[in-house]
């Protein structure tokens, strides 16, 4: 794929987790050149409409809009899947 990927973190200000994954998975996007965003569901969307989708999934990691990680993710295979 040509371009710059984008990763997209889903958050919510009240989840512990979320600020560990962003943490966790912030060194490793920037080691693979893409773009980190961070996006709270509650805030962001059409009518809530992330906050519907996800619920209480959160965190979750998008790799140009598709989900690749939900709660838990693997700093190898993102590194692997942003490659």
């Amino acid at each position: 794929m040509t371009g710059l990927r984008t990763v997209t973190l889903l958050t919510r200000k009240t989840c512990g987790s979320c600020a560990r994954v962003r943490e966790q998975i912030a060194p490793v996007v920037a080691e693979a050149g893409a773009l980190l965003e961070v996006v709270d569901v509650d805030g962001g969307g059409v009518g809530g409409e992330l906050a519907l989708e996800f619920g209480d999934r959160v965190p979750v990691v998008l790799i140009d809009d598709e989900e690749f990680a939900c709660w838990e993710v693997d700093n190898d295979e993102l590194a692997e899947a942003l490659g």
